[in-house]
């Protein structure tokens, strides 16, 4: 029997390591003789059934399923607070949909030369990545001898970061916050999980992560500077739909790290159906919610934080929700960030410009001019309630869903 067709006969049966697992669902989205196997380990193992006896569920089996079946939080509270109540009263409908694509600026007006080499470079190391960490990759299958070599080859990621950030940013604010977007939202990540695979205390989910790090990033590089990579580009603009289903399969149960900084995401039920409809619109979706991660994972009280995407508790709405247990201080923080309070505290400033990414996004998603408006409105904000705190964006949800591929 060959490995592909072991894989998916373990994965149907649930004796499949979790990583393992975590990796094989990786390759389905792309690969469709894994996808064949699947489907006849499915039907092999449903014709089996038929003539067998009983049996009682392994230990294994049953945490997997008893992981799988934990219930989603209850946000009826939070949905039911002032803030959203407020959001429900304020918010509306816009007569055309954004779909994505108004935080794209040239490469080319970075003043700094050094920079636009720089991101270039970094954006054409990452597409040297993506392969060696795709779900077909050796790396995938265990062997992570190539993908060593290619992340010893080069100065690191977080090196990269490390010396981008360093640099002045003083050009006009559109060019600045596409450069902050490149580096803060789901680079900090990357650099972390590509770190950890140089050496020997990585797990075989790390390299799932990382690819779902790397396609991301290289999607709102993208969507950030529209010459960094024309071609792939065009293909980012055509009208495609993207689930919140796509979002649940990276986030839920991943490991999530904001530079030295860890975090164990949780996710609700999603609900079921498109979120944007452009892959230039889902980059800058993306962008907001590793945004989110970035700002809350830090301050958990537990190591843990909870996604969840909500679609009409208010009506025509997608709510975005970042939940954690927190203590008193760490909720201060956040406060403190999200009402601008001295924003250029040393440790917040990236805090800061985290927020502010999330800020300007908004006034593209609902094409207003007035941070101060859209804040009033709450399509945006951070509360405290008990020991948790909350922090979410409301995104315009797609009235009808057209044709379209998921991607």
């Amino acid at each position: 029997m060959d490995t592909l067709t072991q894989k998916a006969l373990d994965y149907t049966l649930g004796v499949l390591p979790k990583e393992e697992s975590l990796l094989f669902e990786a390759m389905l989205e792309e690969n469709d003789e894994a996808r064949n196997s699947l489907a006849q380990a499915q039907e092999d193992c449903a014709n089996l059934a038929l003539s067998s006896k009983p049996k009682s569920l392994g230990k294994e089996v049953r945490s997997r399923i008893l992981e799988n079946c934990q219930p989603s939080l209850c946000f009826d509270s939070f949905l039911s607070s002032e803030s959203i109540q407020k959001l429900h009263r304020n918010f509306s409908r816009q007569d055309e949909r954004y779909q994505g694509g108004g935080g794209c600026v040239p490469l080319k007006e970075i003043q700094s030369l050094q920079v636009q080499d720089e991101l270039y470079q970094l954006y054409e190391d990452l597409l040297v990545l993506s392969p060696l960490v795709a779900g077909d990759s050796n790396a995938a299958a265990g062997d992570m001898s190539g993908l060593q070599k290619v992340l010893h080859k080069s100065p690191s990621f977080s090196q990269s970061v490390d010396s981008l950030l360093s640099h002045s940013i003083e050009d006009d604010r559109p060019v600045a916050q596409s450069v902050q977007r490149s580096l803060l939202s789901s680079m900090p990540s990357l650099s972390f999980f590509s770190d950890r695979l140089k050496g020997d205390s990585f797990a075989m989910g790390d390299v799932r992560r990382l690819f779902y790090l790397c396609r991301d990033q290289l999607k709102i590089m993208r969507a950030s500077f529209g010459d960094i990579d024309p071609p792939r580009l065009v293909e980012d603009e055509k009208l495609r739909l993207h689930s919140a289903g796509l979002l649940k399969t990276k986030w839920w149960g991943a490991e999530h790290a904001y530079f030295s900084s860890q975090g164990k995401v949780r996710c609700g039920h999603f609900f079921d159906g498109p979120v944007t409809e452009r892959c230039v619109e889902f980059a800058e979706y993306d962008a907001n919610m590793y945004c989110l991660a970035n700002l809350l994972s830090p301050r958990s009280a537990n190591g843990e934080f909870h996604m969840e995407l909500i679609k009409d508790a208010v009506p025509d709405c997608i709510l975005a929700i970042a939940k954690a247990e927190t203590k008193k201080e760490k909720h201060e923080e956040i406060e403190e960030i999200v009402h601008g309070i001295n924003p250029l505290n040393p440790p917040f400033q990236n805090d800061q410009v985290l927020w502010n990414l999330i800020e300007e996004s908004m006034t593209r998603a609902h094409q207003h001019a007035s941070l101060s408006e859209l804040r009033e409105a709450c399509l945006f904000g951070c509360q405290r309630m008990e020991n948790s705190t909350y922090l979410w964006f409301a995104w315009p949800a797609i009235e009808n869903a057209h044709d379209g591929a998921e991607a």
